[in-house]
């Protein structure tokens, strides 16, 4: 997007411009199909086929470097370079050997120098170093001593293998590897059993909660594949049949997964709170359904308006039967408390002591105090 003319804003064929990335680019902007459009160099202490640092570097005779780990199961499973599709054999690997310094940089073994991207690399065939090529250049070379300067053992210029030219930068281009033009999978078993698994590696007992949640997870999941159920499947009912269509077509007898539990009488209209307790709060056990509270028998009879009928009662005295009338519409508390105390036999051989017309009748227990 260059600036062309002195005015203090962008036109919009500077917007359009080759190097322009605007929503208003327009046909001046430059092609995706231009050769070296989707130019990505791989680093040279990357393996070819992981994408990733290596750690057991070979390389071929061409100079394409893989992870030896990496490179044996996609030769056992496809025989053929990543890099060119061309056919090779495990044989024909070269073991490399970097120097590497204090800081585990690697270097260049005769002059120290570190390797970056820019550097020009090469290995001998024979014995596997790897060295900087202006190293090999004026010692061998220009020096006419053809023999390796760390182990000293011969070689020919046809050993010396280039594995970064950086006047070459189309040999690590990634847009040229074949198996990546191919869309090929180059993932282990191991591999995809991670990636489909990614728990597989996870220690679940030191996760707290998390890990239960985990482990429940993997128990439905272990369920279900035994089963052979789909969990985004709804099984059909056939019309007059108590049965459910299986996959093959055949009527099969429903079982009934979970109970259908009723709801008691004493139900609140709130929950127990759990569920959202343990949602907050991982000192919690998980509840992940909402449970309805229970109340107590007292707070279930004395809701208000719940006990509409009046009551009777009758105590047997000495003097005769006494009737009384239970009023829980204006005294539910009063009703509950004399019908409770009556269930425990509390008014058994009490003694009246005062008796107050139309108002209200004292009476004690022996050997304690009066009380109305």
């Amino acid at each position: 997007m260059g600036k062309g003319t002195d005015k203090l804003y962008i036109t919009h064929s500077e917007w359009a411009s080759e190097d322009a990335y605007s929503a208003s680019a327009g046909a001046g902007v430059a092609k995706p199909n231009v050769p070296g459009a989707n130019f990505r160099r791989l680093p040279f202490n990357y393996c070819a086929v992981s994408l990733q640092p290596f750690e057991h570097p070979v390389c071929t005779a061409e100079g394409h470097i893989f992870d030896l780990t990496n490179i044996l199961p996609w030769l056992k499973k496809h025989g053929t370079n990543p890099v060119t599709g061309k056919p090779l054999k495990s044989s024909e690997l070269i073991k490399l050997n970097f120097a590497k310094n204090d800081d585990g940089e690697m270097v260049d073994p005769v002059t120290f120098k570190v390797f970056t991207d820019n550097t020009h690399i090469v290995a001998l065939k024979n014995t596997g170093n790897v060295f900087a090529w202006d190293t090999v250049e004026r010692l061998n070379i220009k020096g006419k001593m053809w023999r390796d300067l760390v182990s000293d053992e011969p070689f020919v210029r046809a050993d010396i293998i280039t594995l970064q030219d950086p006047q070459n930068v189309t040999a690590r281009d990634l847009s040229s590897f074949q198996y990546l033009k191919d869309g090929m999978n180059t993932l282990s078993a191991d591999q995809e059993k991670e990636r489909n698994d990614p728990n597989q590696n996870l220690n679940l007992d030191a996760m707290g909660n998390m890990g239960k949640i985990l482990k429940a997870k993997e128990a439905v999941a272990r369920a279900r594949a035994s089963r052979g159920d789909d969990p985004n499947r709804t099984p059909a009912i056939q019309a007059g049949s108590s049965g459910a269509i299986s996959k093959n077509g055949e009527v099969v007898a429903r079982t009934a997964n979970r109970r259908v539990q009723s709801t008691p009488y004493n139900a609140a209209q709130h929950t127990t709170g759990k569920a959202a307790a343990s949602f907050t709060s991982t000192g919690l056990t998980p509840h992940t359904s909402g449970e309805r509270a229970l109340l107590s028998e007292e707070e279930y009879m004395l809701k208000p308006k719940r006990v509409k009928t009046k009551g009777y009662a009758r105590i047997q005295t000495s003097m005769g039967d006494l009737n009384v009338e239970l009023l829980p519409e204006f005294a539910p508390k009063a009703v509950w408390n004399f019908i409770q105390l009556a269930k425990k036999g509390y008014y058994k051989d009490v003694l009246f002591h005062r008796n107050i017309r139309n108002f209200m009748v004292r009476f004690k227990r022996p050997h304690t105090k009066p009380f109305n």
